[in-house]
């Protein structure tokens, strides 16, 4: 469909009480609103009007002139009329704004202002009303409708805008004109302020929210400062003003220093005077009790024990009362439902949208609106967009902070802003000079939440900003604890930030009941915001080098626990484990290349045990290998060394660099290994030599020495990965000896419980029975192996080559079709996985 663009004039309608017809006629519904639909579409279509968004009961039409819009209103109102409804009458309500739209590369509407005006004068009005804006107004003043005129409203507040909007309602022969007060903000008691600025996103939370009030008489919106708890709260009761007759009454406590002053604080807000002699929470019960209202206590933290008995006091005296608070931490009344308020939607820095989809994230949207305003000609082009989604992703969504950034385009360059987001206490300065002083710099929120802690709580707060990415229960107790803190007090600490919102919980997604045992501990993480400002804290009390210490100790603690289980039953917790702890093993790393490089290589080595197959971490530990091999105090011959050459001599090889590096290398591994007497150590040096090679015969003559030892010093892990390599290598036309490797390696792996192994053995026995032209051994092999690879997809992931060689065995029976997808799921792969498992 072709939709106009540039000035159009939009129709937007929706069924007055669809929710509770539904309800009463949950049978006859779906006819009522087929029937409904196909009225608006025939008339709409009928005044060159166009269908572009059907949502449920809700109708949205484009026209290129407004004088088509308003007869299709007209029309469509009139037909609904007349229309025999059983079991229950249809009414609808209709609103017509004139703007200025344009299309995106999806052929759908961009220009927020516009379609949000027209929803809002739409949900202002009642079923059978037809609403105009002002715009659309002056385009029909002078050529109104037979036997109609428009009536002037007034200007009305409504939701999220900045100003208040000129209405005019339709009148027609025919059909009713007296309809009840406007759905606006001035149409129901309430003191919510003006916004100055757009509301921004939130469809979900505000549906999830105005669910909850429906359900409860208490919500408590939590979540670290900045999230946007006020304005979504003062979103909500927008929304909710027709559903409390008695009104919406909004209190700010941010700046209440005395907790005895709340309930004076509650009556002022309402326009209550006090009584001499009367206290004001009896004052305020006799006002509510009876009452249908709303109150949100907005900014508890700092008063939250006083706020907490105010809010019970008054829910038990007022059946009717609601309340929606918003605090760091749940009130903890009975009853009470906490909604943690998230950031807002960010990009993905590592896989970005296409210029034209990087507004459908909401962090985005509020940098560019926000922007905008202190830079009218700001616009996004392809040289700014991956910075702005770097910059709303390293705020990690926080609408303030966001906002602090948007306000410097006015002197920085997005890029510069970008640049500077290191130092962002510095930069994220300078808020509307009317907020509160806490609004004003990111370091002043932050400082806000910081300062109702215990001592504890922000010594274990400044302690946790070790941790890069996330961190386990147990990682925080082996870290944190000393100097104050003891083992038993973590748990508790820790479940207070959480509650405060300073740390957030991770709840991974449990995938399939084969593979519970590998998603591991819950895990904890703060915002980046967060983290840093208690990494300065931390810095500042000079505890920096002694917990940087601890936790490098912990995790090359971890790392030798993990040699010492990958290659057997506990593979995939490990696997889970270095996924999740990528980046804390980073931050140790490159704390060992300043303080210890020994032990950094001897947690290198151990990682490097792993033969890790993500391109990002294979990259890493060579870099690591290559700074750490470099120092000065790793130039000894040590084992540690020796082992470190080694690896890095297989990732180089892995990698195909230069054959002459690497087994300059490998010679120096060996000869260390030889010098020490470490003859497992040899094994796998000759292991090295062999995969490096650079002419079958001569990696073969490598494996058997290292077979040799291996068998000497009962090595199983590493006799499976010498024998199924060894197997790898043998010419096919030795079929009998390269069956019995494969065959010996499966039976070790089996033996170990090495998930990986047995795929990686049963692949290489069918690839290999493919070449024998033995398809059912082949199928055998294959399927046993793609079904432990499915069963445990989650953490594995997939396979090239055992796409690739299911694709071979198709393709030799003959199945070209199932060859074609398997070879395309092996292309997709590849760009993804650098080695095999």
């Amino acid at each position: 469909m072709t939709l106009p663009s540039g000035t159009v004039t939009f129709l937007f309608t929706d069924i007055e009480g669809s929710t509770r017809l539904a309800q009463q006629h949950p049978d006859q519904m779906p006819a009522l609103l087929a029937r409904h639909n196909e009225i608006l579409t025939r008339t709409i279509q009928a005044h060159q009007g166009t269908v572009f968004q059907v949502v449920g009961d809700a109708i949205c039409a484009s026209f290129s002139s407004a004088n088509d819009a308003l007869e299709a209103a007209l029309e469509a109102q009139r037909q609904l009329q007349e229309e025999a409804w059983r079991p229950a009458p249809i009414k609808v309500r209709m609103g017509i704004h004139t703007g200025t739209v344009y299309l995106n590369g999806d052929n759908e509407y961009s220009g927020y202002a516009t379609l949000a005006l027209s929803q809002r004068v739409t949900n202002a009005g009642h079923g059978g009303q037809i609403l105009l804006s002002s715009a659309a107004r002056e385009l029909v003043r002078d050529s109104p409708p037979k036997d109609a005129e428009l009536v002037d409203l007034g200007e009305r507040r409504l939701k999220d805008l900045l100003r208040p909007e000129h209405l005019y309602q339709l009148n027609a022969s025919g059909l009713p004109s007296t309809f009840p007060p406007l759905k606006t903000l001035d149409s129901f008691p309430n003191n919510l302020p003006t916004q100055l600025t757009s509301f921004i996103g939130r469809e979900r939370e505000i549906t999830e929210v105005k669910q909850e009030l429906h359900e409860r008489r208490l919500v408590t919106l939590t979540g670290s400062g900045g999230t946007g708890k006020t304005r979504l709260s003062l979103q909500v009761a927008a929304e909710l003003l027709g559903q409390f007759p008695h009104g919406i009454w909004f209190v700010e406590l941010a700046p209440l220093a005395d907790p005895e002053l709340i309930p004076q604080t509650i009556l002022a807000s309402i326009g209550i005077n006090e009584q001499a002699g009367k206290p004001p929470i009896d004052l305020l019960m006799e006002y509510l009790r009876g009452k249908i209202s709303l109150i949100i206590l907005d900014n508890c933290e700092h008063l939250i024990e006083a706020s907490a008995r105010v809010t019970d006091t008054l829910l038990n005296a007022a059946p009717e009362l609601k309340v929606l608070a918003s605090s760091r931490e749940a009130l903890g009344i009975k009853g009470e439902l906490s909604y943690p308020v998230p950031s807002l939607s960010s990009p993905d820095i590592k896989h970005l949208p296409v210029i034209d989809k990087l507004s459908q994230y909401e962090a985005v949207r509020l940098f560019i609106d926000r922007a905008s305003l202190v830079s009218p000609h700001f616009v996004v082009d392809k040289d700014n967009a991956p910075y702005i989604a770097q910059i709303c992703h390293r705020l990690d969504g926080i609408p303030l902070a966001i906002e602090l950034a948007a306000a410097r385009v006015k002197m920085l360059s997005v890029d510069q802003i970008s640049e500077r987001l290191d130092d962002r206490f510095r930069l994220l300065t300078g808020g509307a000079r009317t907020a509160l002083p806490r609004q004003q710099t990111l370091r002043a929120l932050i400082d806000w939440s910081y300062d109702i802690l215990s001592e504890n709580e922000r010594l274990l707060l400044c302690r946790l900003s070790v941790f890069a990415g996330s961190w386990t229960l147990e990682a925080a107790e082996a870290i944190c604890v000393g100097d104050g803190i003891e083992l038993f007090d973590v748990l508790d600490l820790l479940s207070q930030l959480v509650n405060k919102s300073l740390v957030v919980v991770i709840e991974k997604p449990q995938t399939s009941e084969s593979s519970l045992s590998a998603q591991g501990p819950l895990r904890y993480r703060m915002l980046e915001t967060i983290r840093q400002y208690a990494r300065e804290k931390l810095l500042e009390a000079g505890q920096g080098k002694r917990i940087r210490d601890s936790h490098f100790d912990y995790y090359l603690h971890m790392a030798k626990q993990l040699v010492s289980e990958f290659f057997g039953a506990k593979e995939l917790v490990w696997l889970v484990w270095l996924d999740d702890e990528w980046d804390n093993l980073r931050a140790a790393v490159e704390w060992s290349l300043e303080t210890h490089p020994e032990a950094g290589l001897e947690l290198v080595n151990c990682l490097g045990y792993v033969f890790l197959d993500n391109l990002n971490n294979l990259t890493d530990i060579q870099n690591w290998l290559h700074q750490l091999l470099s120092h000065p105090l790793n130039s000894t011959r040590t084992l540690i060394r020796a082992r470190g050459l080694l690896h890095w001599a297989w990732y180089a090889n892995a990698n195909y660099e230069t054959s002459v590096r690497i087994q300059s290398m490998i010679d120096e591994s060996i000869s260390i290994y030889e010098e020490l007497g470490d003859r497992n150590g040899l094994a796998h040096g000759y292991l090295g030599a062999a995969l490096a090679a650079e002419n079958i015969e001569t990696g073969l003559t490598y494996f058997e020495k290292a077979l040799a030892l291996l068998h000497e010093t009962k090595d199983r892990v590493w006799t499976g990965f010498a024998l199924l390599y060894f197997g790898w290598l043998i010419e096919t036309q030795d079929y009998a000896r390269k069956l019995e490797s494969l065959e010996e390696s499966l039976a070790i792996y089996r033996e170990l419980g090495f998930i990986s192994g047995m795929i990686e053995a049963l692949k290489q026995l069918g690839a290999l029975a493919i070449r024998e032209r033995n398809f059912e051994l082949a199928h055998l092999r294959l399927d046993e192996g793609l079904s432990i690879l499915q069963e445990h997809a989650s953490v594995l992931g997939n396979s090239i080559t055992m796409s690739y060689d299911l694709g071979d065995l198709a393709y030799y029976e003959g199945n070209y079709e199932l060859a074609r997808i398997y070879y395309e799921d092996c292309l997709s792969w590849a760009g993804q996985k650098c080695l095999p498992l």
